[in-house]
């Protein structure tokens, strides 16, 4: 069985949690329903180091959750058609989070369904898993579980992780910071 991640796991610089999530299974509760999505894609932005980072220029009302502390979802609309899903990282005080930006739904835990839905891009993510504004702020290591929690990779089932600059930015656009599941 996966061990639940904990808020020690997120406080940690943006890269490093972005690389070790891929893998990791999101468990996402709703009323009406329960999904695991095994993370395969993400992105990791830096705050005041970073200025593709919505928390480059410091705190807005949006971003202000961004700057800690680290467990909490950061959910925007993108270009007002979709929503991002990213968990807040690093110590509190200084802005930085991992996008999610792929999944696979799998039907356990054990993350071993290769038949299951793949969910590549931020806004196919966020529809599927029923994300919205209305999640931003969610604490994903509250204790017992809310809509979002994740839990470490299957213990026989450790991906490989490549990496590539991130996508669809303007800024930034040579740092290595998206990873993948190969």
């Amino acid at each position: 069985m996966s061990e639940r991640l904990t808020r020690d796991f997120f406080a940690r610089a943006p890269e490093v949690v972005a690389y070790e999530l891929v893998g990791c299974i999101m468990v996402v509760t709703h009323r009406d329903y329960e999904f695991h999505a095994r993370i395969v894609e993400t992105e990791a932005y830096s705050g005041a180091n970073d200025p593709a980072s919505h928390a480059f220029r410091g705190p807005t009302p949006r971003t202000q959750i961004m700057f800690g502390p680290a467990g909490f979802v950061y959910v925007y609309l993108s270009y007002g058609i979709h929503w991002c899903m990213n968990i807040v990282t690093g110590p509190p005080g200084t802005a930085s989070a991992v996008l999610l930006r792929g999944a696979r739904l799998v039907d356990n835990l054990d993350g071993t369904d290769d038949s299951s839905a793949s969910l590549r891009g931020p806004g196919i993510l966020t529809r599927t898993l029923g994300v919205t504004g209305a999640d931003n702020g969610e604490d994903v290591c509250h204790e017992p579980p809310g809509t979002f929690s994740f839990a470490s990779p299957p213990p026989d089932d450790a991906p490989r992780v490549g990496r590539s600059t991130r996508v669809g930015i303007s800024k930034a656009k040579d740092l290595l910071w998206r990873f993948f599941e190969e």
